[in-house]
């Protein structure tokens, strides 16, 4: 694996309170975007503007385990960052409350204590009703053991939106946990978790090794298909994760299979559509071979 380098691009932390800061180094910042359709392409370069991130540190001078798949399950090409974390590489969430392009969104602080975000996708849900201020998130956005905030209304959690809220931090596997306020009044309904990062998403795909019902109950495979990309968080038992993004949409049930097949135990869809986006420092990264795999079996053989 390559030695990490200082970070090449110009990232400017755009927060209005904050002055810009720049960093210059030789890793080239690849960005990744994927648009709205059929067309099961990626658009190099910058997409849409987010508000949030789910990225991947590492600290500079150290060898992170974090490896870039590309490849292809039930005809649709994905991007996928593979990440063991460990003392020196971790996964955590950042929000900068309005729209920003993914490049931009990272932790400063952690970057002038000596880390690389070595990568990181597009993070939750957005109300797009409330532009143009990229909206305010759907559900829970916890940042250093804090709910953040959205024009001074807390990003908490919503029991009874459906809506299921990963929680994780730099040691412990994340858990996902249905509870918040209740939506129809009466304070908290279910389980506190304490944690340093929190993210609520929509689909459940995966939980505790097992399939999530997606059908409603009724027993028949009514399953969801939306026709655009879609980003994926999802991490195994041993506390591997997977960040993900499709560049095109697919039917649940496959998705799931996709994520059973690497073995995953908890997985949450993210945010999709023209939101979709990966970036990554080419030397924070181990390329992988890629993949032209159809089917489960291939897919096994990719990451064997």
């Amino acid at each position: 694996m390559k030695k990490i380098k200082k970070m090449m691009a110009v990232l400017c932390l755009g927060l209005a309170s904050v002055s810009a800061h720049t960093l210059t180094a030789e890793a080239e910042l690849v960005n990744k975007a994927w648009g709205q359709g059929y067309s099961n392409t990626f658009i190099l370069g910058l997409n849409n503007t987010v508000g949030s991130a789910v990225n991947i540190y590492t600290l500079k001078g150290t060898e992170p385990s974090v490896i870039h798949h590309t490849g292809n399950f039930n005809g649709i090409n994905y991007d996928m960052l593979e990440v063991t974390p460990s003392e020196t590489t971790f996964v955590k969430l950042d929000y900068m409350g309005y729209a920003e392009w993914l490049n931009n969104i990272y932790d400063w602080g952690l970057v002038s204590e000596g880390y690389v975000r070595a990568g990181g996708i597009n993070a939750n849900y957005y109300s797009w009703h409330t532009n143009p201020n990229a909206g305010q998130p759907v559900g829970g956005v916890r940042v250093a053991g804090k709910w953040t905030d959205f024009r001074g209304e807390p990003n908490m959690p919503e029991y009874g939106n459906g809506y299921v809220t990963a929680y994780w931090d730099r040691t412990g596997l994340m858990k996902l946990v249905y509870s918040g306020e209740d939506v129809n009044g009466g304070g908290w309904v279910g389980e506190k978790v304490e944690s340093e990062c929190a993210l609520s998403g929509s689909y459940t795909y995966i939980v505790n090794g097992e399939r999530k019902d997606l059908t409603g109950g009724s027993g028949w495979y009514e399953y969801h298909y939306n026709d655009y990309a879609f980003s994926c968080l999802a991490q195994k038992k041993d506390g591997t994760y997977y960040l993900i993004s499709f560049w095109n949409g697919m039917r649940d049930e496959k998705v799931q299979d996709f994520l059973l097949e690497l073995d995953v135990y908890n997985a949450l869809r993210l945010d999709g559509g023209t939101s979709t986006s990966m970036c990554y420092e080419e030397d924070a990264v181990q390329e992988a071979e890629p993949s032209e795999t159809e089917d489960e079996e291939d897919l096994s053989r990719l990451l064997g």
